[in-house]
């Protein structure tokens, strides 16, 4: 992979102690070069580790070493693994995260190369920094400040992580059968998370009973279990299956 080096002034020399342990997807509302342009701006006091274009070509701002300033704002967080400093205060996720910008806005189709772009991208540094290639460590934006919806609507990170695995099967869920509602539903028992509508992988996270879960829509075609093929969905890119709720 060619890497194009356009080094911004942005960035805090290393990562006080700490190492990449995730990677953060975002959108660059604007064009590759214009984003080029705004991070070697040091008024704007902001960078990412790399940026993506359409067409495939990679621009590294920040090298992966140092602390690129671009996920150190957090509101109602959603990662899961996201560190705390106590007292409702968070450590900077910038000191443990790497971040990829992708050329586009929120309403943006991503074209099949900048996935493929990314997703080799996201392979090379996991392999550097042993990062597993999940849902819980490869997260998008809003799941750290939830203020914002970066990386937009189009993006699929789930998509993303089956390219970076070597797995381009297509979920047998498709985006147009997802019945768009919200709500909230609380476990009944030991629940598991998953990337899919289905548990042909391995579930990639748990929780226990009694905890309240949040839902932004949900499918009726999932795998039958018990009798019951119904599956939430939330936009962070998780499913549960709803036999394990109420």
């Amino acid at each position: 992979m060619t890497i194009i080096n356009v080094p911004s002034p942005n960035f805090s020399s290393g990562r006080k102690m700490y190492r990449p342990e995730a990677i953060v997807i975002h959108i660059m509302e604007g064009t590759l070069a214009g984003t080029d342009n705004w991070f070697q701006n040091r008024q704007s006091q902001v960078s990412a580790h790399y940026g993506i274009g359409k067409n495939g070509e990679v621009h590294q701002y920040v090298d992966e070493p140092n602390t690129a300033w671009h996920a150190g704002r957090v509101n109602a967080p959603s990662w899961q693994l996201i560190k705390t400093a106590g007292n409702g205060l968070f450590i900077n996720p910038n000191y443990y995260t790497i971040g990829i910008e992708h050329e586009g806005n929120e309403n943006s189709d991503w074209t099949s190369t900048m996935y493929n772009a990314s997703a080799a991208m996201i392979k090379a540094i996991a392999s550097r920094w042993n990062i597993p290639i999940d849902r819980q460590h490869i997260v998008g934006h809003h799941e750290i400040y939830s203020l914002k919806t970066c990386p937009g609507h189009k993006a699929d990170l789930n998509k993303l992580i089956d390219i970076a695995n070597g797995n381009t099967a297509p979920s047998i869920i498709l985006a147009q059968q997802i019945t768009v509602q919200t709500g909230k539903v609380t476990t009944l028992t030991d629940i598991n998370i998953r990337l899919h509508a289905d548990t042909s992988r391995a579930p990639f996270a748990k929780l226990p009973a009694g905890i309240q879960l949040a839902y932004d829509g949900f499918v009726l075609d999932g795998e039958l279990i018990n009798g019951n093929s119904k599956w939430y969905y939330t936009t962070e890119g998780n499913w549960f299956w709803s036999g394990a709720v109420n």
